[in-house]
């Protein structure tokens, strides 16, 4: 049972510590190359409207148009690249310093 729900709180850590890194990512990114970040806010409002004329009802295509902000596209894209960026270094550091099998006798 500990171990589920020591598994659990890593877990949940791991995501909120990525949006709380891709938070800073979206910051930096803003700060320090802001022709780059107005470039993706540019191309998540093309994606947004791409998704929105699909040929929806109009109750999803409301739906899409209040939900898929630009920020939201942004940040989301943020998040999910410092998730893999988080899973490779905790992964990383289990391969090197995790538990090894027992050798056999």
């Amino acid at each position: 049972m500990a171990s589920f729900t020591t598994r659990y709180f890593l877990s949940l850590g791991n995501v909120v510590f990525s949006m709380f890194l891709g938070a800073l990512a979206l910051f930096a990114c803003w700060f320090y190359f802001p022709e780059t970040a107005l470039q993706l806010f540019k191309m998540a409002g093309s994606f947004r409207e791409w998704m929105a004329n699909r040929g929806w009802s109009p109750r999803y295509e409301v739906a899409i148009r209040a939900f898929l902000g630009d920020q939201q596209i942004v940040f989301m894209g943020f998040v999910i690249a410092t998730r893999i960026v988080v899973g490779a270094f905790i992964g990383l550091v289990a391969m090197l310093f995790g538990r090894r099998p027992d050798p056999e006798v």
